[in-house]
């Protein structure tokens, strides 16, 4: 049985407002399965302390639900509550570090544009945004 991670993606105005969910790696169409942010990665579900201890001090531990998530990444997480498990959300910036440390010879990945190339965000704009991802796994 495999380990898969649902993310949903938020933004928000930097100085003030909700978070509002722009998309979710389960419904975004891909002819090669998932998104290749969400595909089954072991190594990056580690550093989110699922599916293998980290021993090297790299492990962002599951930080749970957000209190003020968003609406999508809500209904969305209560499809399956007793499916889901380790939800967690982090920074887009964190997210992508994570990420680039398990997959450093990605070449389809660009270095200064992963935001981009992982998600389609463009962080010239809007300019007064801030992005987070929320996300869990399923067994």
């Amino acid at each position: 049985m495999g380990c898969d991670i649902h993310i949903v993606l938020e933004r928000r105005k930097r100085d003030s407002g909700e978070w509002i969910g722009q998309w979710c790696s389960d419904n975004l169409p891909d002819r090669w399965g998932r998104p290749k942010c969400a595909r089954r990665d072991y190594g990056l579900f580690s550093r989110f302390g699922v599916r293998g201890p980290r021993d090297d001090g790299n492990a962002i531990y599951p930080r749970n639900i957000p209190e003020d998530v968003s609406r999508l990444a809500w209904s969305l997480y209560m499809l399956s509550p007793t499916d889901h498990h380790s939800a967690s959300y982090c920074s887009l910036e964190e997210f992508i570090e994570a990420w680039r440390a398990e997959n450093p010879n990605d070449a389809e990945v660009r270095k200064d544009w992963a935001h981009y190339d992982l998600f389609g965000v463009d962080l010239d704009w809007p300019e007064n945004a801030e992005y987070r991802l929320v996300f869990w796994f399923d067994n």
